[in-house]
């Protein structure tokens, strides 16, 4: 079991008075799995993870998992909590509730130490079965060189994949590669901005937000098809307006999810406070790949 190719995060969906809308979720889901999707992230930051409650984030997961029986999606879940103990009990939740992957994102609250960092990662793998991947995300802190993480590869079986998020993670990429000779695979995030040169380097796949999921999947045939000009002409199309959006997080996820709404797959592009409001020129930028989605469905 491995994860290629396009692995968006999903978004949560709110009522207009900000509670969570499950049947919109359920929409989503069904929607992600419709497309073609092979592999799903659930509680990144496009899920607005940190807005969520405990009950919230189980009975969510616990909808995902129920849409995805019969079909092929694979669901990598997040376990972001800065709390040991707190992570470690949240993974073996999961691992029970029958995820395929946990991803860890390491804490970096208050600075922690190099060995503070490896004992909360070391106390999730040892705790789980299931296939695990790291998040190597240098800008928030933390481990800056991904070498680091290579004695953990090492030590425990279990750690699959490493998420570069270095920008650009081309140097994060072929560095896991070469010091695992390839066991341990890569995935990149932040928004797939450098995707075009993550493949070039070798990862395996992306994880971006899901209200695009479409067109990254039309560019990734391309891909596939081994038309690179014709994969960079696809990129070309949205990864710039992605790229502007990705410059605050908060935006990115309005954008998305504002997506979401004008295609009906949601009911609602409601963020929950604090969030960001879509300026004109967003609004416009929106419209326009709004205006590209139609042209690919019409092409398909």
């Amino acid at each position: 079991m491995s994860i290629k190719g396009v692995c968006p995060v999903l978004s949560v969906p709110f009522t207009k008075k900000g509670e969570v809308d499950y049947e919109s979720f359920r929409a989503l889901c069904r929607w992600i799995i419709e497309i073609g999707t092979k592999s799903t992230l659930f509680f990144g930051v496009a899920s607005e993870n940190i807005k969520l409650s405990d009950p919230e984030r189980y009975q969510l997961l616990e909808i995902l998992l129920t849409e995805r029986e019969g079909s092929e999606l694979k669901v990598i879940t997040t376990v972001a909590d800065h709390s040991s103990e707190l992570a470690v009990n949240r993974a073996k939740d999961y691992e029970a509730m029958g995820v395929d992957y946990i991803n860890i994102l390491p804490p970096t609250f208050f600075s922690p130490s190099a060995a503070q960092i490896d004992f909360h990662l070391e106390s999730i793998l040892k705790s789980v079965k299931v296939p695990v991947v790291i998040q190597h995300l240098p800008q928030a802190g933390g481990m800056a060189d991904v070498s680091g993480l290579i004695n953990l590869a090492n030590k425990y079986d279990n750690l699959r994949i490493i998420k570069c998020e270095a920008n650009p993670p081309t140097d994060s990429i072929k560095t896991v590669t070469a010091l695992t000779n390839g066991r341990v695979r890569t995935l990149i995030g932040w928004g797939g901005i450098f995707w075009k040169e993550g493949v070039a380097a070798g990862t395996d796949g992306l994880q971006p937000g899901c209200g695009l999921t479409d067109l990254y999947l039309w560019a990734e045939r391309a891909l596939l098809a081994g038309d690179q000009q014709e994969f960079e002409s696809r990129l070309n199309r949205f990864i710039p307006h992605v790229a502007k959006w990705i410059s605050n997080l908060e935006l990115l996820i309005a954008a998305e999810k504002d997506l979401l709404y004008r295609r009906g797959i949601i009911e609602t592009n409601y963020c929950r406070n604090p969030t960001v409001s879509l300026d004109a020129q967003t609004s416009s930028e929106i419209e326009e790949i709004f205006a590209l989605i139609e042209e690919v469905q019409a092409n398909v």
